[in-house]
């Protein structure tokens, strides 16, 4: 009301408001030219900047995420702040990538000079408020469910971080992007509309072999893992408590398995941790309760396609999935509009497919047992991993036998099980029958990770009256993934960067 008033203040708070955020804004856009005068600095502290830098380019996937929900009318449901986050942070980037794959097209000259124009122009655009609420809200409106964490929960969110920052595995020593790429995809089955992305993306720097070679590195750990971490996070809140679903984020995190995977295959981080973002995009796209959400389930599988032309299986299985399992409550008219919408991310998905140099391989895979021999060095790692099998075993009683009291489960849609069990069950079969990713390396860490809070839910509820009892559980917990997380190990690769 106040803004209708004749002597109303929202020019002045508007103007702090731009001057506040444009100051900020080009403060991270002027980093990739301030890091050019810094070839001499220590890997280590140009890392630090570089982190910086993907930090900042979240945010805008983020904020142009959020711009298309306004623009497009999409309002929907979600299970927790974390949903939306992760959602907007993916819509952004699909439409960076779609942006930034029409601009590689042009000459290196014109790429550069738009390069610089559409972030400047990006940046006008978002620091002046077009709307009131956007002057209210903070970064912590948007992470709104962490407001309500105890120390405990704070703890461990704290150790999730210092596990992120030391994680990080040894960089290699190439230098050309052609190198580079095959040391991130060895087997080339990457296509070339990613490192179309990845180049533009980092555009500053393809004069500088070092410097990029060093944003790609924090782009496939920083950036992609904590990506990787909150979109696992949002699938454990549709399962189990908060406090839960934070421990079952640093079980993942603290395993040592983590970062021998990564020291085998840098690029296993894009490249095996899809399948995530697959599944929940299916848990979230029943939940949001609206057709316009068809947009970005099109945009999910053509960005599995870019990734990996095996995941066209999975694009297909989850087209057809959608229409006739998920959604088979909704009327006609319902689905249709939803196809409509996903219209765009099919012709993308078939585009890339056919166009892409890249290899494929889909053939029956005669590594039958390979699954179950990295299952039991994932569990051997981390013994954390060792009640996985109890908790599958309460997963499968609660999907069959759901009106067994023992193992029952307050607070679970008996819909979303269900289609959490048909999703993963896809995984696992495309992963034991072809030459896929499916089922591999941070797939497999996130399914042990995922099934091993169950039974800890199931205790808690159990003894839910016992406050100090849980607790004292919840410590215990704590101890034990810290204790065999081999974070000296991780130390010590972190220090050889500042030397």
């Amino acid at each position: 009301m106040k803004t209708l008033e004749n002597k109303s203040g929202i020019i002045y708070q508007k103007s702090k408001f731009f001057l506040i955020r444009s100051l900020t804004y080009f403060a991270f856009l002027l980093i990739p030219i301030w890091m050019q005068k810094t070839l001499l600095l220590s890997t280590g502290a140009q890392m630090i900047v570089m982190v910086l830098y993907c930090m900042f380019i979240m945010s805008q996937w983020f904020l142009l995420g959020k711009e298309i929900d306004y623009r497009l009318k999409i309002y929907f449901r979600v299970n927790s702040s974390i949903d939306r986050v992760v959602y907007r942070l993916f819509m952004g980037m699909f439409f960076m990538a779609i942006y930034f794959n029409a601009l590689s097209l042009l000459p290196g000259k014109w790429v550069y000079n738009i390069f610089w124009a559409t972030w400047v122009t990006l940046g006008l655009f978002y620091s002046w408020p077009t709307r009131g609420k956007i002057i209210q809200e903070s970064v912590t409106t948007n992470f709104h469910e962490y407001k309500y964490l105890d120390r405990f929960e704070k703890t461990v969110l704290f150790l999730i971080v210092a596990m992120l920052a030391v994680s990080i595995p040894e960089l290699p020593s190439l230098d050309s992007s052609r190198a580079l790429k095959l040391f991130f995809d060895p087997s080339e089955r990457i296509s070339g509309a990613f490192w179309n992305f990845l180049t533009v993306n980092y555009y500053p720097f393809k004069k500088y072999p070092k410097l990029l070679k060093l944003a790609w590195c924090v782009h496939f750990y920083f950036l992609v893992v904590s990506m990787y971490l909150m979109s696992f996070y949002a699938i454990l809140r549709y399962f189990v408590s908060r406090r839960l679903a934070v421990l079952g984020v640093f079980a993942l995190i603290s395993s040592w398995s983590f970062s021998k995977i990564m020291a085998f295959n840098f690029g296993s981080t894009l490249l095996t941790s899809y399948s995530m973002l697959w599944l929940w995009a299916l848990l979230w796209c029943t939940k949001s309760s609206t057709y316009r959400s068809g947009l970005f389930m099109g945009l999910v599988g053509a960005w599995g396609v870019m990734i990996d032309k095996s995941n066209f299986l999975l694009f297909a299985i989850q087209t057809l999935s959608i229409h006739y399992l998920f959604l088979k409550d909704k009327t006609f008219w319902y689905k249709r509009q939803f196809f409509k919408y996903n219209l765009l991310g099919i012709f993308l998905g078939i585009f890339v497919f056919i166009l892409s140099t890249s290899t494929f391989d889909f053939g029956l895979s005669d590594n039958f047992s390979l699954v179950f021999t990295d299952l039991s060095r994932l569990i051997e790692r981390k013994a954390f991993f060792i009640i996985s099998i109890f908790g599958l075993g309460v997963f499968l009683l609660k999907m069959f036998m759901p009106k067994k009291k023992n193992f029952d489960l307050v607070g679970i849609q008996t819909e979303k099980l269900n289609q959490f069990g048909f999703a993963l069950g896809v995984l696992f079969l495309g992963g034991l029958l072809f030459n896929t990713r499916y089922f591999k390396d941070f797939t497999l860490l996130w399914v042990l990770a995922f099934y091993s809070v169950l039974p800890i839910e199931l205790v808690f509820q159990k003894i839910r009256r016992l406050r100090s009892s849980r607790n004292m559980i919840y410590l215990i917990y704590i101890l034990i993934c810290l204790l065999d997380s081999h974070f000296e190990g991780r130390v010590k690769i972190l220090l050889r960067l500042f030397n």
